[in-house]
């Protein structure tokens, strides 16, 4: 009797290893077997408005550029900005240098940043002296001007990791 259940678990155990391997084939298409159809993208009109030289109607902000070096005293952060036509007021406001942690990013610098008047470009210069060699960054800020109108923007550096 013994060897019968010997024979039947053998066998079970052997249909059980079988059932459980299957034989899966993939195939693969080479460069130029796959036809690829791409829709030729829309061909827009652009209209061309004839500004008389030094008119701007509305505020119009340049590219707010950021800036990171460092050294061993901390991080400098320079954060540019500009306005076309000389603005009332230009700044950057609402600074903050965060870094990565495991549930997402954490504020561990803050600025106000600064204002000017009467200008057309401005920068503004801070120092984290806290920053951690091989950790991860960014920085955030509002940069703002007023040329016959309030306008401001929101920038962002991205994740960096912060090396000097």
């Amino acid at each position: 009797m013994r060897r019968i259940v010997q024979m039947i678990m053998s066998g079970a155990i052997v249909i059980a290893l079988l059932a459980g391997s299957f034989d899966f084939t993939c195939l693969a298409a080479e460069a130029g077997d796959v036809e690829v159809v791409e829709e030729a993208p829309d061909v827009l009109d652009a209209k061309v408005i004839d500004m008389e030289d030094g008119a701007m109607p509305y505020t119009s902000l340049s590219q707010c550029i950021i800036s990171i070096s460092g050294h061993d005293d901390g991080m400098y952060i320079d954060i540019t900005t500009g306005a076309s036509g000389k603005a009332s007021v230009i700044g950057v406001k609402d600074v903050k240098i965060q870094k990565k942690v495991w549930y997402g990013w954490s504020t561990v610098g803050t600025s106000e940043g600064g204002e000017i008047q009467d200008r057309t470009m401005m920068l503004v210069c801070i120092t984290y002296t806290k920053a951690v060699k091989g950790e991860t960054y960014r920085v955030t800020c509002v940069h703002y001007a007023d040329v016959d109108g309030y306008l401001e923007g929101t920038n962002d550096t991205g994740a960096f990791v912060y090396t000097y």
